[in-house]
């Protein structure tokens, strides 16, 4: 009968995103219309009617996919991610309040945005370690004006999407600790970054601390070749928090968020095998830590 009920909702789920997919399709011709109306205005000496008329519709087009893509990527976290989160933590709590990670309270160095949000909360033990996971995203706003109607507009754009986890490992450290990638600027100018003597990491990675020397005796060789091991699998550029008070930041800039069903290509099966997958990262992050 369990298989039966698993095989129906399967098939309801996959059914969903096929609706999906179909809903993005609709909505993208809605917005290359909308885009298509608005230049025309614009090209016929700035016809205000038109512009108008073409924004609505393209509004109306990113409107329809992304509520198509919403309603799949729900139906998709409430079926399948409890049982993927309960195969890895202990006391799962779906959307608890309050939260405990907050991602502008820590020293992860972050793109320059105007807002921060979060969402998408679980929270769990993770081998007797109270951890959260959330879903975290930087927008930038800006405005401008128009010169085809010279009305002042807000321009929203988002800069960050990733996925965040906070493990609380239960021991103090002497110091704190940060390592995030070397981007090409850091790389170019040499920017002034704690070298651990191992070239590998020392050029994929920054590291800051207030004390050199704890923070190397932290990041043992050993522990350093599991970071480096987990670089290579991982679905996104990351970066590392390590607290004094035991607070164990993990951030994914991964584009996404955990239980995401993506563009919807991917079949049920290959979306529980990802999410899994991303989750079984973070975890065997927490364990290179956990020891320290």
């Amino acid at each position: 009968m369990e298989e039966r009920d698993m095989n129906m909702t399967d098939e309801h789920l996959a059914q969903e995103l096929r609706k999906s997919k179909g809903g993005k399709l609709g909505g993208k011709i809605l917005s290359l219309l909308g885009g298509v109306v608005a230049i025309a205005g614009i090209i016929l000496g700035g016809n205000i009617v038109l512009i108008i008329i073409g924004g609505v519709i393209l509004g109306l087009g990113q409107m329809v996919q992304g509520k198509s893509k919403d309603k799949a990527s729900q139906q998709t976290f409430e079926a399948i991610a409890p049982d993927i989160v309960s195969a890895a933590f202990e006391n799962v709590q779906m959307n608890p309040t309050p939260h405990l990670l907050d991602a502008e309270d820590t020293n992860i160095p972050l793109p320059s945005h105007t807002h921060c949000s979060s969402s998408g909360y679980v929270r769990g033990m993770y081998r007797n370690l109270t951890t959260e996971l959330c879903i975290v995203k930087l927008t930038d706003v800006d405005e401008f004006q128009r010169e085809e109607t010279g009305m002042w507009e807000k321009n929203e754009r988002e800069v960050y999407t990733g996925q965040w986890l906070l493990c609380e490992l239960n021991r103090e450290f002497p110091t704190w600790l940060t390592i995030w990638p070397r981007e090409g600027l850091d790389k170019l100018f040499s920017a002034k970054t704690i070298k651990t003597g191992n070239e590998v990491f020392d050029k994929r990675f920054n590291l800051s601390s207030d004390d050199e020397a704890a923070a190397l005796r932290i990041l043992t060789p050993g522990r350093i070749e599991r970071i480096l091991t987990l670089a290579d699998s991982s679905f996104g550029k990351f970066s590392v928090n390590l607290n004094p008070d035991g607070r164990l930041y993990l951030a994914v800039h991964s584009g996404r968020g955990f239980f995401d069903i993506g563009k919807g290509r991917e079949t049920l099966e290959q979306l529980r095998q990802r999410f899994a997958r991303e989750l079984s990262w973070f975890t065997d992050m927490i364990d290179a830590f956990r020891g320290v």
